[in-house]
């Protein structure tokens, strides 16, 4: 789907605002140098992503795990004007089989810099499982799509929560099947992990944020996880490290750099088009259409 454009990203015009140098082809007095400056910043400015998709797929959630696990900033919905101005990739959220809305969201959307993903790619137990339901959606669509699990990716259990579900374990309790609540007995008389003191914290209460925070099926994996281990062994930041691989969402980082060529060309062509308006108000009009043709600038 991307394209490169190398002949964009290495014009002089681009190098000299990578470089920091563009305003610097004008005079410290020119009413161009604030301009041109400016346009230098925006063509530098950090990668910008915005997340689409169906309301209430889980967009805020993505846009948290993008921004918390790969360090892009992610807009969700809502955020800076939707988006429409600033963004350079798009990640569109698909839950299941794409629907009609899903089909024409992404025909709005520019194909070389759109990035597909299914969410809650956890509920589905086996990764296998997963993967096939994302080629059966990447098939409909006629593009990639990733299985992720954006609220794996974002989790961050407490030490109080995870000896809680230390006991939990201890005490052999189970999620159950079909209902994301926890069985209603509660903790008091029952086994307790090797070397813990007695439970004293609000049981009612790290339930229900657990349950809020993780939901059913990252609860599953924790216990799974827990019972899995040492459990006078296990520590809270490893548990959290496992969940947060769970949520996969790594595998999305050689997709964003595969349409870095496409954000240069798209980000060279706006660079151009501001630099081309500043020349046409006449300021240092000379110097700046030597620059547009990418000539040497006279001394």
């Amino acid at each position: 789907m991307s394209h490169a454009h190398p002949a964009a990203s290495t014009s002089a015009l681009t190098r000299a605002a990578d470089d920091g140098r563009l305003g610097e082809f004008v005079a410290a007095s020119s009413p161009a140098r604030a301009e041109l400056d400016a346009a230098a910043r925006r063509y530098t400015r950090p990668l910008q992503v915005q997340v689409r998709g169906r309301p209430g797929t889980g967009r805020d959630t993505l846009a948290r795990a993008l921004r918390e696990r790969l360090s892009i900033t992610a807009i969700g919905p809502g955020e800076g004007d939707d988006g429409q101005v600033d963004a350079d990739l798009w990640v569109y959220l698909l839950t299941g089989p794409p629907r009609r809305a899903d089909h024409q969201n992404l025909a709005t959307l520019p194909t070389d810099r759109t990035i597909v993903v299914l969410g809650k790619a956890d509920i589905h137990g086996d990764p296998a499982v997963a993967d096939r339901l994302a080629a059966r959606c990447a098939d409909q669509i006629l593009t990639p799509v990733y299985p992720v699990s954006p609220l794996l990716a974002c989790v961050d259990l407490r030490d109080d929560e995870f000896d809680f579900l230390r006991r939990l374990v201890a005490a052999g309790e189970e999620m159950p099947s079909m209902a994301a609540q926890f069985p209603t007995a509660t903790l008091a008389g029952r086994p307790t992990p090797a070397g813990a003191a007695p439970f004293l914290g609000d049981e009612r209460a790290l339930r229900a944020g657990l349950l809020r925070r993780v939901d059913q099926h990252g609860l599953e994996r924790a216990l799974d996880l827990i019972a899995d281990h040492d459990p006078a062994g296990a520590a809270v930041d490893a548990l959290n490290d496992e969940l947060r691989a769970m949520g996969r969402m790594t595998s999305l980082l050689d997709p964003v750099r595969q349409r870095i060529a496409s954000v240069r060309h798209w980000r060279a062509l706006e660079l151009r088009a501001q630099v081309a308006r500043i020349a046409a108000r006449g300021h240092d009009r000379d110097t700046l259409e030597y620059l547009l043709a990418g000539e040497a600038v006279p001394a």
